[in-house]
């Protein structure tokens, strides 16, 4: 059992009040809300691309789609007026001139066909335009939603970084007045349990979760006022404040 006069003891129990603070601190600063906001944006962003990037090839798709229907339809049509100039010339035979009516009445169904085929086209086409614009716009929105978050984690990370600083800064001055030896006893009981390293004894009620058993209190009460007292359930520094 090592010893450290009762004032350097008691100097823990602020020390510690410290340390609790820089972890809370430290925690909040890992678990912001505003975190989890800048994931899910980032996420619907991510999805976004990942949409972008299919409308774009659908788009480049209707667009050659309307463009090949269009040529179609210019084809038959400047074929059927090749032909009606032929037809409305005279110099075709009487056989002929059945034969190129014959054609023209083809290639008269054949444009309706095309023609109704190129506006479906054209529809496909305004709808994949359509959904390209829309995303275009999400991205913006998901973009905009982005930057309002990341100012305002930059403020919270602002914040919590100058309240870390001044803890830090009150605790290196508080152990600066603790003995080296207690001070490094502190540090090994808080590396053992995770970041508890002492708590206040007040007679028989121990503040914290720390239990103490009736031997427990009474191998205290034995003890000699400077002795550096651990907790047997997990070597935590039990610092005696008095009644």
């Amino acid at each position: 059992m090592t010893s450290a006069p009762l004032r350097q003891q008691r100097l823990l129990i602020d020390l510690q009040s410290l340390d609790s603070r820089l972890a809370r601190l430290s925690h909040e600063r890992a678990h912001l809300p505003v975190l989890s906001r800048i994931e899910d944006a980032v996420g619907r962003l991510r999805a976004n691309r990942r949409d972008a990037v299919r409308a774009t090839g659908d788009l480049t798709d209707a667009k050659a789609e309307a463009t090949r229907a269009e040529d179609e339809v210019g084809q038959v049509v400047r074929r059927a007026e090749i032909l009606r100039e032929r037809l409305s010339s005279g110099t075709a035979g009487a056989r002929d001139l059945s034969a190129i009516q014959g054609e023209i009445d083809q290639l008269g169904r054949r444009q309706r066909v095309l023609e109704d085929a190129q506006i479906a086209a054209m529809e496909a086409l305004e709808a994949a335009q359509a959904e390209a614009d829309r995303l275009t716009a999400q991205e913006q929105e998901i973009r905009a939603a982005g930057r309002e978050l990341t100012a305002a984690r930059d403020a919270e990370f602002a914040r919590l970084d100058g309240e870390i600083e001044r803890t830090r800064a009150r605790r290196a001055d508080l152990a600066e007045t603790i003995d080296a030896p207690l001070l490094a006893e502190y540090d090994a009981a808080r590396a053992a349990t995770g970041g508890l390293g002492a708590v206040a004894l007040h007679g028989r009620r121990v503040e914290g979760a720390v239990q103490v058993s009736p031997a427990e209190h009474a191998r205290i009460a034995a003890a000699p006022p400077d002795a550096v007292i651990h907790a047997e359930e997990n070597d935590v520094i039990l610092v005696r404040m008095g009644e």
